[in-house]
């Protein structure tokens, strides 16, 4: 089993012990890719719907890597603090470079089965539970959009004023744990 990763945080503290637990709950055998979002080379998707005729991006940057292993993955982690009620700006773009996958399952019908399994994990320093229905919806769609369906979320919220809840560290292990 493949699990990728899509790590979108400049900072390696609540998101990252939260992703860490997640990925130590996964059984050994698991393979998985932590991809470090923040360290990588993606330009903006422009709009100009080649994707549409070769369902590829002509961007060559490391964009090309991600659709790929996007593919390859039984399974597609997206780990974000919360920015503005929604994902970073490094997964934004990621996100928004996604659109041959988006392309090649809903306008040209290539491909229509979800295959693989989505979780999606985030911190928040804000308390607001309405930012559990933003993350889950961005995060949904992306899914879709890679062929997958978003199985859990595994939040913390108000890490500004308590820090990361050991609960939600429990919860991230236990979660990994029942995936098979």
């Amino acid at each position: 089993m493949k699990v990728l990763v899509l790590f979108g945080s400049p900072r390696k503290k609540h998101t990252y012990e939260l992703t860490k637990a997640f990925i130590e709950g996964l059984e050994k055998d698991t393979e998985v890719e932590f991809i470090d979002t923040t360290k990588l080379n993606i330009s903006h998707c422009m709009g100009c719907n080649y994707c549409l005729k070769e369902m590829k991006c002509f961007i060559k940057d490391d964009m090309e890597d991600i659709l790929n292993k996007i593919e390859e993955a039984d399974i597609i982690v997206l780990s974000s603090p919360v920015y503005f009620g929604t994902v970073t700006s490094y997964l934004k773009v990621l996100i928004d470079r996604c659109q041959p996958l988006y392309n090649k399952r809903f306008v040209l019908k290539v491909e229509d089965k979800v295959k693989k399994k989505g979780f999606l994990i985030f911190t928040a320093g804000g308390k607001n539970k309405r930012m559990i229905d933003s993350m889950n919806l961005v995060t949904k769609f992306f899914m879709l959009s890679c062929g997958a369906e978003l199985v859990d979320t595994i939040y913390c919220l108000n890490t500004d004023e308590n820090g990361l809840d050991k609960e939600a560290l429990q919860r991230a292990h236990i979660i990994a744990k029942s995936i098979l």
